[in-house]
């Protein structure tokens, strides 16, 4: 089943986000074309870029009916709040410890599965992980590119508590001097 078949009556279609994600885009980028380019001018753009994005994520979020108690994260050069025209979006799926077997549950993977198609189809460039903070601080210790990449989250929508309980784990979790060897 689609997610644009599961969503709400109330919420916006799946085109009309897309046709509304593309001409925001579009329009952006075309003031910056016409505009002199500065470096502030291309900070500007990089900033509004990840603000639209933002509220494309947050509507969306909002008529999918992510389960209670997720958070949705900007993580890597989205999650700085820094978006270039052809960038991936890197977002974090934060599931609270109680949905550790989420992948088991049919309905919460169909969810799931729902909304990250749902950014492709309205145009997003896509770059997802579905985790609980407990596989963040795993991963992160495997790799280091994870590790940097969750350093730069940043709050999207859903449970700000679990959002501030992973912001805890994770620094007290890092280790500055074998982080900065490793880079």
């Amino acid at each position: 089943m689609a997610l644009l078949d599961t969503l709400p009556a109330t919420a916006t279609p799946i085109a009309t986000l897309r046709d509304r994600f593309r001409g925001g885009k579009a329009e952006l980028i075309e003031h910056f074309r016409s505009s002199r380019p500065t470096t502030t001018s291309v900070a500007k753009l990089l900033r509004e870029l990840a603000r639209h994005v933002n509220a494309t994520l947050q509507e969306l979020w909002q008529a999918s009916g992510m389960p209670t108690g997720a958070a949705l994260l900007a993580v890597g050069g989205y999650g700085r709040g820094e978006l270039f025209p052809h960038s991936d979006v890197d977002v974090l799926v934060l599931l609270p410890p109680t949905m550790v077997h989420a992948a088991d549950d049919p309905a919460t993977h169909a969810t799931l599965s729902g909304f990250i198609t749902a950014c492709w189809d309205i145009g997003l460039e896509i770059g997802s992980s579905v985790r609980t903070i407990e596989d963040c601080i795993a991963e992160a210790r495997k790799d280091v590119t994870v590790q940097t990449a969750l350093l730069e989250s940043r709050f999207l929508y859903g449970s700000r508590r679990l959002f501030n309980a992973f912001r805890h784990a994770n620094t007290e979790v890092m280790d500055a001097r074998a982080f900065l060897r490793a880079k």
